[in-house]
C-alpha cells in the first residue's frame, strides 16, 4: 500500500494553493493558530489560498519575484487517494502516510484523515496543511508555511512558520526581506540547521519551493526529476526520493544502485521504498514522502513521536512544524519552548538557545 502517497493527490486538490516543496516546519505553535491566535487567513489579511497562489504563479503585487516552484501535480486523478486507502485496508494496515485511516479516523504521528487516507503531519491536506490531526490554514503571519514553503506576499518561511516582511527571522538569521533572510534564498547558502553543532537538525531553505542541494549546500528548486528532494523526502508527481543522492527520480525513471524503476513513489517498480515496504538497497532507502527506513521497513517519519526524516545534508534530520529531532533518540518532539530543544537553526519561541541546544 505504501506505493501511493497522499501528496500526489492533495497537490492536485490544492493546485491553486500549493506547489511541491521547501518546507521546514520547526517553529509554528499549532496551539496558537496565527501569531495572534488567529487563522492564517485572518492573519494574512485575506484569503491565504489566493495570496499563495499569486506567489507561486508570479502574479499579484506582492508576488515573490525570484521564488521558484514545482508545478502542481494536476495529472494525478483524485480517485488515487481513495484507491490508496482501499488498498491499505485490504492489506490490513492503516494510519501511515498514504494508508487508510484507522478506526475513528485516526492517523499516526499527528497525521490527518483526509478523504479516507492519512496525510502526514506537515503535509498538504484539504486546502491547508496537517498539524496534529487537524487541517489548518497556511501562509499567513505566524501560521505554518504551505507545503511548498510558500507564505503570503513578501514574507519568509522560517522553521515552518511564516515570518512577515521586515520581522525577525529568529536566531541569527536577521530580518525577512522580500522572501529571504540572511541565508536560505534561492541560490544562497542554506541556513544552518545546527549552528552550534549541538543538534542534528538539517540545513534548510527559506525561499518558496527550494531545498538544500546536498553537494553544494545551496538552495535550489526541489521536487522535480534530478532536483533535490524537498523537505520530508517529498518529490512531485509520484517521484521517488533516492536516498543515496537525496535527489528526485521521476516516475518511470531508474533509481540508482540497480533498484529498478520509480513507480508511485516506490522504486523496484513499486516493490521497495514505499510505506510498509522493505527499504531499498544500495543506500536508496525509503523513497516515498514522509517515510524513513526503520528496522528494514519504511515507516512514517517527521510527526509527533515518530522517527526523524532524513535531511539533505549529511547527518541532518527533518521534523514537521513545531517539532525538532532529538539527538538522543532521533525522534521528533516539541521544540522552541522553555526547557525544550531548540528548533532548527537554534530558534526558540522565547528566550535564547543554549549551547546544549535547549531553549532558556
Amino acid at each position: 500500500m505504501g506505493l501511493l502517497r497522499p501528496a500526489l493527490v492533495l497537490s492536485f486538490l490544492a493546485a491553486a494553493l500549493l506547489a511541491g516543496c521547501g518546507l521546514n516546519f520547526d517553529r509554528y505553535d499549532p496551539a496558537g493558530g496565527g501569531a495572534d491566535g488567529s487563522t492564517a487567513e485572518a492573519a494574512g489579511g485575506g484569503d491565504a489560498s489566493n495570496d499563495v497562489a499569486a506567489v507561486e504563479s508570479g502574479g499579484g503585487t506582492d508576488a515573490l519575484p525570484d521564488a521558484p516552484s514545482v508545478a502542481p501535480d494536476a495529472s494525478v486523478d483524485a480517485s488515487v487517494k481513495s484507491d490508496a486507502a482501499g488498498a491499505a485496508d485490504a492489506a490490513g494496515s492503516c494510519g501511515g502516510p498514504g494508508q487508510g485511516c484507522c478506526a475513528g479516523n485516526a492517523c499516526n504521528g499527528g497525521g490527518c484523515c483526509d478523504n479516507g487516507a492519512c496525510a502526514a503531519r506537515g503535509e498538504a491536506a484539504g486546502g491547508g496543511v496537517c498539524v496534529d490531526g487537524a487541517v489548518v490554514a497556511c501562509g499567513g503571519a505566524g501560521s505554518p508555511c504551505c507545503q511548498s514553503g510558500a507564505c503570503n506576499g513578501k514574507s519568509c518561511c522560517v522553521d515552518g512558520a511564516c515570518v512577515m516582511f521586515g520581522q525577525s527571522c529568529g536566531g541569527t538569521f536577521g530580518a525577512c526581506n522580500r522572501g529571504a533572510c540572511n541565508c536560505g534564498a534561492d541560490g544562497q547558502t542554506c541556513c544552518a540547521g545546527a549552528p552550534s553543532g549541538s543538534s542534528i537538525s538539517a540545513n534548510f531553505c527559506i525561499a518558496s519551493g527550494d531545498a538544500c542541494e546536498s553537494s553544494s549546500n545551496q538552495c535550489t528548486a526541489c521536487g522535480g526529476p534530478g532536483q533535490p528532494c524537498c523537505d520530508g523526502s517529498w518529490c512531485a508527481s509520484g517521484g521517488c526520493c533516492d536516498g543515496s543522492s537525496r535527489t528526485c527520480v521521476g516516475g518511470g525513471g531508474a533509481c540508482s544502485g540497480g533498484q529498478g524503476a520509480c513507480k508511485s513513489g516506490a522504486c523496484g517498480g513499486g516493490t521497495c521504498g514505499g510505506e510498509g515496504l522493505a527499504c531499498c538497497g544500495s543506500g536508496v532507502g525509503c523513497t516515498a514522502p514522509y517515510t524513513s527506513c526503520q528496522a528494514g521497513a519504511c515507516g512514517g517519519c517527521g510527526g509527533t513521536g515518530q522517527a526523524c526524516c532524513p535531511g539533505n545534508n549529511a547527518g541532518g534530520y527533518w521534523c514537521s512544524v513545531g517539532l525538532a529531532c532529538t539527538a538522543a533518540s532521533t525522534t521528533c518532539a516539541a521544540c522552541g519552548g522553555s526547557g525544550e530543544s531548540c528548533c532548527a537553526g537554534g530558534v526558540c519561541k522565547t528566550g535564547a538557545c543554549s549551547g546544549q541546544n535547549q531553549c532558556m
